[in-house]
C-alpha cells in the first residue's frame, strides 16, 4: 500500500505522501527510494520532473542530503 501511495505522490495524483495513522513512515527511506528507482527505470512517472523534485524533498525530509 505504501508503494502505490508514494507512487500516486510521485506522479502528481495527490498533494502529499501521507496515509492513515501514520503508516507512510512504516518503511525506510532506502526502500522508498527503490521504489522510486523503479518506477522510473518502468516509465511509471509521467512528469520525471515532479517526481524527482518531490523525491528530493522526501529525502531531505529523512535527513538526506547531496
Amino acid at each position: 500500500k505504501t508503494g502505490i501511495v508514494l507512487l500516486a505522490w510521485l506522479a502528481g495524483h495527490q498533494d502529499a505522501f501521507v496515509m492513515v495513522n501514520g503508516a507512510h513512515s512504516n518503511r525506510s527511506i532506502l526502500h522508498l527510494s527503490e521504489v522510486f528507482r523503479l518506477a522510473d527505470q518502468a516509465g511509471l512517472l509521467p512528469d520525471p520532473g515532479l517526481a524527482a523534485a518531490r523525491m528530493r524533498a522526501l529525502l531531505a525530509t529523512a535527513g538526506v542530503t547531496g
